[in-house]
């Protein structure tokens, strides 16, 4: 059942319809939450605001691409990211600023097994996705 999950969790991260953006909190600047949201369902917009080369890694990635760290996601290779509803699924969305214009966002299933990261940046006044790993397993401390 979990390697059903495992290869199934980037389709549904991305063919969910419903909308769930960020909830509002003084650390999150207003700005970001409507990018947030256009960046979702504005795929024009979306290649618009990643910076090609885009650094992360693939879905389910290997070891030697991991250990590499030369991984780039190229604009031909982009599948459009939509709006995930973080009620209806069994994945939950930890979003941190982690400086002043670099906002983390980490979507983990809630057994802790697998998950995704994205980092955006303000750059020039105007928001970016700057790092993307695709859904892969999450190693655990002591493993």
């Amino acid at each position: 059942m979990s390697k059903i999950l495992y290869f199934l969790a980037p389709f549904l991260l991305w063919a969910c319809g419903q909308k769930s953006a960020p909830a509002a909190s003084p650390e999150m600047p207003a700005d970001f939450l409507e990018f947030y949201q256009r960046f979702h369902i504005d795929s024009a917009y979306q290649v618009g605001h990643i910076i090609f080369p885009l650094e992360g890694l693939p879905d389910h990635a290997d070891s030697l691409t991991i250990a590499s760290g030369t991984f780039r996601w190229q604009p031909e290779d982009w599948l459009m990211q939509r709006p995930f509803d973080f009620g209806m699924s069994d994945y939950m969305r930890d979003l941190q600023l982690v400086a002043d214009n670099v906002i983390q966002e980490r979507i983990v299933h809630k057994n802790g097994e697998t998950g995704m990261v994205r980092r955006f940046a303000r750059l020039g006044g105007e928001w970016y996705l700057i790092y993307y790993a695709g859904m892969n397993l999450i190693s655990k401390p002591g493993n």
